[in-house]
């Protein structure tokens, strides 16, 4: 215990104090040089400004870096790291510190991608679907709650395309009580990805994925992308993506608040489903409806903007445009998921094709009408209830038969979507628990658990939360 406490100790470092001094020692060096070689004369004091402020401003602007290593034992990595965030504004030092940080973040993914390589297999792994070619299609969504969605009750008609199939294509079915298990999308498809849920966060790292098992299952795949990637935020999205045989990143944006439309995925899903591969599974993660809404849909396609239509009341003129945003923004979501399946239907395919959202959102949905956004500490209904379509060709149905009528209002939630995408799919193995695939006869409704699981006591029961405003959600 006493070895323990000293390593752990904060102390002074002579060290990282003489890193310090080599810095304001050369730094000082190069400006007096500076000085010397161009002079005073005829600067009228500019040029002194300059340079002494340039002396003081170096120091104050490397040494805050620096004292975390002398007094608090901060890694040279997390203080580097610290330094690229206050750099990255200049525009002189985009390049530099964008490299420094593509680099930290390649080496994580290097070492993720890795070890997702040396992974088991599957044991006693089957497909019981058949030799037939097919292809099979997961779309995720983002931020897009139900509660906010015509398809699921809301009085605004903010799904127009998928209310239509759904009333002339029986191959679509919606499912009216699914909830994720977290309000982040890396956090849930940490869990819908893999086998790893509430209880069990970590089993995304040392259990196949469900990328990993489609390629076990013989079928080429691919990730379609509209979200950032290479960020240190979504370095996990890209090791997952990573997991897949080819890989389309559509969006190339800095920032999330920035106008990257998911229209970008439809050409590449298109040019997929003509690859001559007999089996495919691919899958398409969009931006949906994240904020900043109103960068989700182009400009000239907002629709709603009114202050009295099914709009809660008190809301001041800002809550108010990003509560039109938001439905503008769902509008716009309904036309790239009902394109998608649309051109998927137009293959003929022999397959399924999944949609749900990672999460929802809280949009002034909740009284008193004041919560914009997601908060894990202080949750409502409206930030994990989400969309839970599946849409299955002819083809598959003949050779399937499957009625989930029954299945609709079953009680789900989406970190268990690994097993009811190997129901779906024919796949059976060792850890294959049909009792959570909410399509399949045998299922069993358990506590939804949501929360922060690496919290103590953060976990509390979905169904627990009060009701918000949107007949979707209830």
């Amino acid at each position: 215990m006493q070895s323990t406490l000293l390593q752990t100790k904060p102390a002074f470092s002579w060290k990282a104090l003489g890193w310090a001094l080599l810095y304001f020692w050369f730094f000082s060096t190069l400006l007096q040089a500076i000085i010397y070689l161009t002079g005073y004369s005829g600067t009228n004091g500019l040029r002194d400004s300059l340079l002494y402020s340039s002396l003081w401003l170096i120091p104050v602007f490397l040494f805050p870096g620096r004292i975390r290593v002398i007094i608090k034992h901060k890694s040279m990595e997390k203080t580097l790291d610290s330094l690229a965030s206050r750099m990255e504004p200049a525009a002189p030092w985009q390049f530099i510190t964008g490299y420094y940080q593509y680099r930290l973040q390649l080496a994580s993914l290097n070492k993720l991608l890795n070890e997702n390589d040396a992974l088991p297999p599957l044991a006693n792994f089957q497909d019981h679907s058949g030799d037939a070619p097919r292809t099979l299609v997961l779309v995720i969504g983002e931020s897009t709650q139900r509660g906010r969605m015509s398809l699921y009750g809301y009085p605004r008609e903010t799904t127009p395309e998928l209310d239509a199939l759904h009333k002339t294509d029986p191959g679509l079915t919606v499912f009216n009580n699914v909830v994720t298990s977290r309000p982040y999308t890396i956090e849930i498809l940490q869990q819908a990805l893999t086998f790893a849920d509430e209880k069990n966060p970590d089993w995304y790292l040392t259990k196949p994925s469900l990328m990993n098992m489609m390629k076990q299952a013989g079928y080429k795949t691919f990730w379609i992308t509209n979200q950032q990637t290479m960020t240190a935020r979504n370095t996990m999205l890209t090791v997952f993506s990573k997991q897949t045989d080819k890989q389309f990143y559509m969006n190339q944006q800095r920032t999330q608040s920035a106008r990257e439309y998911d229209s970008n995925v439809l050409e590449p899903f298109k040019a997929v489903l003509a690859d001559p591969a007999p089996k495919k599974f691919i899958i398409v993660h969009l931006l949906g409806t994240h904020i900043k809404y109103k960068f989700r849909y182009p400009e000239n396609q907002g629709k709603f903007d009114g202050k009295t239509d099914h709009v809660p009341p008190g809301l001041s003129s800002d809550e108010l445009e990003s509560y039109n945003d938001y439905d503008n923004a769902n509008l716009y979501n309904d036309y790239v998921v009902a394109s998608l399946i649309k051109d998927y239907k137009a293959t003929d395919p022999n397959g399924f094709l999944l949609y749900f959202s990672d999460h929802g959102e809280e949009v002034y949905d909740t009284p008193p009408h004041k919560t914009q956004g997601r908060n894990e500490d202080s949750p409502t209904r409206h930030m994990y209830t989400v969309p839970f379509l599946l849409w299955t060709s002819e083809k598959w149905q003949a050779a399937h038969p499957r009625d989930f009528s029954q299945d609709v209002d079953r009680k789900y939630s989406s970190s268990e979507l690994i097993h009811t995408w190997s129901d779906l799919a024919g796949l059976t193995y060792d850890g294959y628990d049909p009792t959570r695939s909410i399509t399949n006869p045998q299922f069993k409704e358990t506590t939804r658990w949501i929360g922060n699981p690496y919290k103590k006591n953060a976990l509390i029961d979905y169904d627990t939360l009060p009701y918000g405003d949107q007949v979707g959600n209830q």
